[in-house]
């Protein structure tokens, strides 16, 4: 069990104050908009009304009018245009939304998603060939291409011009292409620099869009542009902010037969917020791409015939049982692993690889390894003579930049400060191993791993109602840049205690104040051992309102106990 270190942030309490008047919003809902830097009012009242004003002109980004010229000509000339995309929500996203646009033109559009086996990550030349092959003279890249430089001169070696469209960070060189639009290059003037993929493609759309109507557009696309916007972990500020708030609006009466069809299939009727994306939706589309070819989620979202989605649908469901069912061997594998290997233990970057692993599932055991240890994570599975990884961070750790360090040992790599993917010559991993630690050695610290919570406030238990709630409620959606407000409350006794689901998780009520408040901490099944009913704690936890047969409550959903150091 980790131990977690609770920071609680300051405010200004006259700025609060205005704030709250000013907006009539409850002094907790502007202590969490201060917390969020938003503290102007021309700020405040841009976050509160999440209105379609905040989208920036496309053309403002790099290469854009290049980009739609060569797609205009292509629909002149009756070119086949190939978009060629990730094998991930935010590239099966992109795929579709973009492919439906370009249809919609009377262009002679296809698409292809390279298989994560066979082909592994990003744009590959046997793909340019069979594209080529096929008659496409012009490929657009959705959620890659950004590193391709030696498949961009080849691209234009067969004849094949090439637009690329990516969100992920730049290396030194840009590949020589028709035409380069990611908001990450340098020489970029777009204001809003992380976008998701798909709302890099959203952007080419809204420049093409003869009509220039941005909510008709936002009717057609919202939906698929917040799914993959929200799966790809983005920061919920400026327009993606809008993106998702729009999206999900349209989730419950989505008119994308497939998207609906998963919906049914997954959700129970639960209400689609961006943590059902996240942790039901995403899930599914990924596994496809995770153990084979993401081709079905393509074909899921393009589809316009019911039956045909509602099997493509349930197909998805059992392969996301699989895709568990793997990783949570994996994840014992891993966790034997570092047993078996004292000498990484005080490693701050741990290194793992394995001969029988699944290279479609590594990120997320990764995911699971760096959560449990606080430390960044790189797991690799061997294949021969050559290992493909997937490497998960900590925040305060710029992964990729660590990966520019170690580029001579690396075959290829590419990602984020807080993921990469990699590729990797298996006799060299345990160089790798010592290099990145060495490099490592003065960029993480002993603070670094220890995770913090970040607490908005310490609240007192009347406080804790259900206009709280809903009035904090405003500041949705939730995500990274704009996180689920965090509150704490002081010395609170247990009045019952028990665990659920085989001891994975911990209920409690707690009382204090004459008031008896609900509270559940999901995977904190293990802190039962330690906590017993009468014994007092102070509690971090997020508000949230459970909805049983139309009955309303609020609920705790708990982050951390600390058992109080003096009780009452």
């Amino acid at each position: 069990m980790l131990k977690k270190k609770w920071l609680l942030k300051e405010f200004d309490k006259n700025r609060v104050v205005e704030i709250s008047k000013n907006f009539k919003i409850s002094p907790l809902t502007a202590i969490i908009l201060y917390n969020r830097g938003v503290k102007e009012d021309n700020d405040i009242k841009t976050f509160l009304s999440k209105s379609l004003g905040v989208m920036h002109d496309p053309y403002l980004m790099k290469d854009m009018e290049k980009a739609t010229e060569r797609i205009l000509l292509a629909k002149e000339r009756g070119e086949k245009i190939t978009i060629y995309g990730d094998y991930d929500v935010d590239g099966i996203t992109s795929i579709a939304i973009l492919y439906k646009h370009l249809a919609e033109m009377g262009i002679s559009v296809d698409y292809y998603v390279p298989d994560r086996m066979q082909e592994g990550y990003g744009v590959n030349r046997e793909a340019l060939d069979k594209i080529q092959k096929k008659g496409t003279s012009l490929i657009i890249t959705v959620d890659t291409g950004i590193t391709a430089v030696e498949e961009s001169e080849y691209a234009k070696e067969i004849g094949l011009d090439v637009i690329i469209t990516d969100h992920h960070e730049c290396k030194e060189r840009i590949p020589d292409v028709y035409a380069a639009i990611d908001p990450k290059q340098k020489d970029c003037p777009y204001p809003f620099k992380s976008l998701a993929g798909v709302g890099v493609v959203f952007k080419l759309i809204q420049a093409l869009d003869e009509q220039k109507s941005l909510p008709a557009l936002m009717d057609k696309y919202a939906d698929l542009l917040c799914l993959g916007t929200v799966a790809d972990i983005s920061p919920l500020v400026n327009e993606n902010r809008v993106i998702v708030t729009e999206g999900l609006k349209r989730f419950k009466n989505t008119k994308n037969v497939g998207l609906k069809a998963l919906i049914d299939v997954s959700t129970n009727g639960k209400a689609i917020t961006t943590s059902t994306i996240g942790y039901t939706i995403a899930p599914r589309i990924n596994a496809s791409g995770r153990l084979g070819c993401a081709s079905r989620s393509v074909e899921l979202f393009l589809t316009n015939d019911t039956k045909k989605a509602h099997e493509l649908a349930e197909s998805l469901c059992e392969e996301n049982t699989l895709r568990q069912q793997t990783e949570q061997k994996m994840f014992k594998e891993a966790l034997d692993y570092i047993e078996e290997h004292p000498e990484i233990k005080d490693d701050k970057v741990l290194i793992i690889a394995h001969e029988n692993w699944h290279h479609g599932i590594v990120g997320i055991v990764s995911s699971k390894i760096t959560e449990k240890f606080y430390k960044p994570s790189i797991l690799f599975a061997i294949d021969g003579g050559e290992a493909k990884g997937s490497g998960r961070s900590v925040q305060g750790y710029n992964l990729f930049g660590s990966l520019e360090q170690c580029s001579d040992v690396l075959e290829k790599f590419g990602g984020h400060e807080l993921a990469a993917g990699l590729t990797i010559k298996a006799d060299r991993i345990e160089e790798f191993r010592k290099r990145i630690n060495a490099i490592s050695e003065d960029t993480i610290d002993e603070t670094t791993m220890v995770p913090t919570i970040l607490l908005d406030a310490v609240i007192k238990v009347p406080y804790i109602t259900l206009d709280t709630v809903n009035d904090i409620n405003q500041l949705q959606p939730f995500g990274v840049d704009n996180p689920t407000p965090f509150f704490a409350v002081r010395n609170i006794k247990i009045h019952k205690i028990s665990v659920m689901s085989e001891g994975k998780h911990l209920r409690m009520t707690l009382f204090k104040d004459g008031k008896y408040l609900d509270s559940v901490g999901f995977g904190m099944g293990e802190y039962f051992q330690y906590l017993k009913e009468g014994d007092f704690i102070d509690v971090a936890f997020s508000l949230d309102i459970n909805d049983y047969k139309g009955f309303q409550n609020v609920q705790l959903i708990l982050k951390d106990i600390k058992k109080t150091e003096a009780a009452e």
